[in-house]
């Protein structure tokens, strides 16, 4: 059988589930088949559900170096809801990852339709923000990665304004990810002004001001975020980052480094400034994850929203550019598609703290036997 008939095989299969009324319990689905390829496991010593136990007082029993009491938003909203418990604290983050990856589905819905909704979802739950969310549930990662969902496709100031509050409340990699996107959408004039820009540093210095006065009020001493940089000599980062290349290097976007390829093979000379922004992006992402033990971990929190506007503007450029054939649109929604299927049955793993390490496979489905 030839690879083009493969390809329009999947094309025309996705094709008619996009017509289906029921089109999106397919993703469901997919969610969980992903869930259970993956794995559950919950971030150790679990300080944020700590944390919302009692968020008023410093926290130096959970760990001495407490900077995660700057995470604000995910254990007030744990703490409000009286979800302070193990097991009621680690189904909110998962609520909130499923919540936020419907976010997705219904602006992509909304913008392009089924089919393309199917395309890009699909790409988005099998890839490694998927794996480290689901990894370390009990992070404050899936509320960053629900509130900086929208970004990618709204034009209201005052939702980006509303956003960056709460998401500056939560975690400082939201603002740098938001930011990004932000940025990128501006300089590729993609419905982004001068006043959707203020509304995001406006509402980012809100947030961290919201959160210094809650800590200030309360007294809490917070250490650095700053002062990890400095436990590590450069030499000592270097080493930890390069010892296991290239899979590493892999990690960051898995079997997905197929889409970016593609996207630069077939769109490259069509926006050769859009895509040479991406890069520079890509590189300082790659950049602030290199002084991180948690390399897969940052690096996708921050460059998911890039990744995927890279996807949405090679796809209007197949669809609008005005050397664009019918058959570019075609051929890159099937490479799409292709790549999604490969994903769900690629090595799911990670870099952390220098080494590679394998999803909690095993450890789920056991506790799941187990239980």
């Amino acid at each position: 059988m030839l690879p083009s008939t493969v390809l329009d095989w999947l094309y025309t299969k996705v094709q008619e589930l996009g017509r289906h009324k029921l089109w999106f319990l397919s993703l469901g689905f997919l969610f969980v088949i992903v869930t259970l390829i993956n794995g559950v496991g919950v971030v150790p010593e679990a300080p944020y559900q700590r944390l919302s136990e009692n968020l008023f007082i410093t926290r130096t029993d959970i760990h001495f170096r407490n900077n995660f009491q700057e995470t604000l938003l995910l254990p007030a909203i744990a703490f409000i809801l009286n979800l302070t418990s193990p097991l009621t604290f680690n189904i909110l983050c998962y609520v909130i990852i499923v919540c936020g990856y419907a976010v997705f589905v219904v602006y992509t819905y909304l913008r392009w339709g089924a089919l393309q909704a199917l395309i890009f979802s699909a790409l988005l739950i099998t890839s490694p923000l998927t794996t480290v969310l689901f990894t370390w549930l009990g992070m404050p990662d899936g509320l960053s990665v629900a509130l900086t969902i929208p970004f990618l496709f709204t034009n209201s100031a005052l939702l980006i304004f509303a956003l960056a509050v709460l998401g500056s409340t939560n975690h400082l990699v939201f603002l740098i990810a938001a930011g990004e996107i932000i940025a990128l959408r501006w300089f590729s004039r993609d419905g982004i002004k001068i006043q959707h820009v203020m509304a995001m540093g406006a509402g980012g210095i809100a947030g961290t001001l919201l959160v210094k006065a809650f800590l200030a009020f309360n007294q809490i001493t917070v250490a650095p975020r700053a002062e990890f940089l400095f436990t590590r000599s450069v030499w000592e980062w270097t080493k930890l980052n390069i010892t296991h290349l290239p899979l590493s290097l892999f990690s960051l976007f898995n079997i997905h480094w197929l889409a970016i390829i593609i996207c630069f093979l077939m769109f490259f000379k069509w926006d050769k400034r859009f895509y040479l922004s991406v890069s520079v992006i890509f590189a300082v992402n790659y950049g602030v994850s290199f002084f991180s033990l948690d390399t897969t971990r940052i690096f996708s929190l921050l460059s998911l929203g890039i990744f995927m506007l890279c996807l949405f503007h090679s796809y209007t450029l197949a669809v609008n550019h005005p050397e664009a054939i019918s058959e570019h649109q075609r051929q890159f929604l099937q490479a799409l598609i292709l790549i999604g299927v490969v994903s769900i049955f690629s090595p799911r793993y990670f870099s952390w703290a220098g080494e590679i390490h394998a999803t909690p496979f095993y450890e789920f489905i056991i506790r799941l036997l187990i239980r």
